[in-house]
C-alpha cells in the first residue's frame, strides 16, 4: 500500500480549471506545462470556462468598465482586447494569446462544461482519477462534491495576500486600500470563497508607479511559479499550512463613485508602458 501511494505521488496527476483570458492565464499556462516536464507532475485536463462578461456585449462591458475607468485607460484596455482578439483569429493556434491554443498545442485534453458542478462533468472527473485541482481565475463556485472529488484537494490561486482583499479586483483594491505591500497566494479550498488553508504566499512592494494591471502582472507571474512549488510540495510531501498573517478583508466590484476616488488618490488601472507586458508572449523580469 506504502509503495502504491509513493508510486501514485510519481505520477501526480494535476487538472486545471480556469477562464479564456488573453494576457496572463496563458503565460501561467506555458510555465505549468513547462515545469510538468521537468519536474514530473503530469496534467491530465484542462478546462476553459467562459468569463463573466460571456452575456454581456461589447458596448455594455465597456459602458461597465467606463464606471472605473478613465477614457484612456478604457481606450488602452480595449485595444489591448482587441489586439489580441484578431491575432487570435489570424494566427490560429499559433498564437499565445489563447488558452485553447496552447492546450491544444501541448496535447492536453480539454473537457468543456458549463457548469463545474454539473454531476456529468464531475463523473468525468472521478474517472480521471485526479490528485489536485487547481483553479486559476475561475469563474464558478466549487460545491462540496467538487471540492472533495481530487485524491489530495482543490487548490486556488488568488493574486492577494489572503485574508486580506477576499473577493474580486484584489489588483485593484491593493491601490485604493494604500497598500505598501502586495502578493499573492495559493490555498486549500472549502465551500466559502477565498477560504482554506494558506499553503503559499509571495510579497512585493508597492510604489507610486504600480497599477492595477502591473500589480495583476506581478502577482500572476509569481503565483506560475508558486503553483509549481506547490505541487511539489504535495508530492513531495513536505508541504506545510503558513499562518495567516494580513487582515481580513472582503471586496465586491468597485462602483463609480469608487472609481472616482482611486484616480482622486493619483491611482492608475492601467498605463501605456503596461502594454508591453500584457502582450508579451511570456512572462518578462
Amino acid at each position: 500500500m506504502l509503495f502504491q501511494n509513493f508510486l501514485k505521488l510519481y505520477n501526480m496527476k494535476v487538472f486545471l480549471i480556469t477562464q479564456n483570458e488573453p494576457f496572463y492565464i496563458p503565460k501561467m499556462l506555458k510555465v505549468l506545462i513547462n515545469d510538468s516536464k521537468q519536474k514530473d507532475f503530469q496534467i491530465c485536463g484542462i478546462t476553459v470556462l467562459a468569463p463573466h462578461r460571456k452575456n454581456k456585449t461589447i458596448r455594455s462591458w465597456i459602458k461597465e468598465r467606463s464606471q472605473i475607468y478613465t477614457y484612456k485607460e478604457l481606450f488602452l484596455v480595449t485595444s489591448g482586447f482587441i489586439f489580441a482578439k484578431l491575432f487570435n483569429i489570424l494566427r490560429g493556434d499559433k498564437s499565445p494569446y489563447s488558452v485553447r491554443s496552447i492546450t491544444r498545442n501541448n496535447r492536453i485534453a480539454m473537457y468543456m462544461t458549463d457548469n463545474i458542478n454539473s454531476e456529468s462533468y464531475l463523473n468525468i472527473l472521478s474517472k480521471l482519477d485526479v490528485d489536485l485541482i487547481i483553479s486559476i481565475s475561475c469563474p464558478q463556485i466549487f460545491n462540496k462534491k467538487l471540492l472533495t472529488t481530487p485524491r489530495i484537494a482543490c487548490i486556488n490561486a488568488h493574486g492577494t495576500l489572503l485574508p486580506s482583499h477576499r473577493g474580486v479586483f484584489g489588483s485593484w483594491w491593493m491601490l485604493y486600500c494604500g497598500d505598501s505591500e502586495g502578493g499573492s497566494t495559493i490555498h486549500t479550498m472549502v465551500e466559502e470563497v477565498d477560504k482554506g488553508e494558506i499553503i503559499w504566499q509571495k510579497t512585493f512592494k508597492i510604489d507610486k508607479y504600480h497599477t492595477q494591471f502591473s500589480i495583476a502582472y506581478q502577482t500572476k507571474k509569481d503565483m506560475a511559479c508558486g503553483l509549481s512549488e506547490v505541487i511539489m510540495g504535495y508530492k513531495n510531501m513536505s508541504l506545510q499550512p503558513l499562518m495567516p498573517l494580513y487582515k481580513s478583508s472582503y471586496h465586491y466590484a468597485p462602483t463609480k463613485e469608487l472609481g472616482v476616488d482611486f484616480h482622486k488618490k493619483g491611482n492608475r488601472v492601467i498605463r501605456f508602458r503596461d502594454l508591453k507586458y500584457m502582450l508579451s508572449n511570456d512572462f518578462v523580469q
